[in-house]
């Protein structure tokens, strides 16, 4: 029986008779070139698709800007703060996947080179699906309002051209890590602690 803070389960631990730990998946490390050059490349994809729904749903390939009012700047604003604050979005979205299972998210803040970072994580016990589900919820939700915004009001899709690319480059991590837990069995658990997972498959 291994006990866990934050767990769901039922006293607060889950029960590994049956289990073998398989692997560690540490999101919170070093980034490897592999996930670095991943980044880049759904950046490029994403803002190529992006721009893409948005010439079929304007029937152009060129955004224009007139102001002929304060409400015009609106966009323009939203933009800005996205680029500043698509990070913070990002992992409050984390928090919120999170706290929709009952957990209480802890946020952390740090420096990479000259960029700064933040993270959030919850240190307990988790299914398969339920990591699944904290670690797609930022790329999954973003990515729709962001589609949704230039179908529904296309004024806005240059703030969804800068925001889906940037989201999905941070994703990049969190998708490699879902990727792994997928190819487990359904029944595997996820032990998370200060922003590693262990990965524990049935026997």
């Amino acid at each position: 029986m291994l006990h866990t803070p934050g767990s769901s389960r039922k006293g607060g631990s889950i029960d590994l008779n049956g289990y073998r730990k398989d692997r560690t998946i540490d999101v919170s490390g070093e980034t490897s070139l592999l996930l670095t050059a991943a980044s880049f490349v759904l950046f490029f994809v994403s803002a190529a698709a992006v721009l893409l729904i948005f010439t079929l749903v304007t029937g152009t390939g060129s955004f224009t800007f007139t102001a002929s009012g304060p409400t015009d700047l609106l966009p323009i604003l939203a933009l800005v703060l996205l680029v500043l604050l698509v990070g913070v979005l990002h992992e409050g979205l984390h928090a919120l996947a999170y706290l929709l299972l009952h957990r209480r998210p802890v946020f952390g803040w740090g420096r990479k080179v000259l960029l700064l970072y933040c993270s959030c994580s919850a240190d307990g016990a988790y299914t398969r699906d339920e990591s699944v589900f904290v670690l797609t919820l930022p790329f999954v939700l973003i990515t729709a309002l962001g589609l949704g915004a230039i179908v529904l009001a296309p004024g806005w899709g240059i703030a969804a051209l800068v925001l889906v690319p940037l989201n999905a480059a941070g994703s990049a991590a969190d998708l490699y890590a879902a990727a792994t837990l997928l190819r487990s069995p359904t029944e595997s658990l996820v032990l998370e602690e200060g922003g590693a997972m262990t990965l524990f498959v049935p026997e």
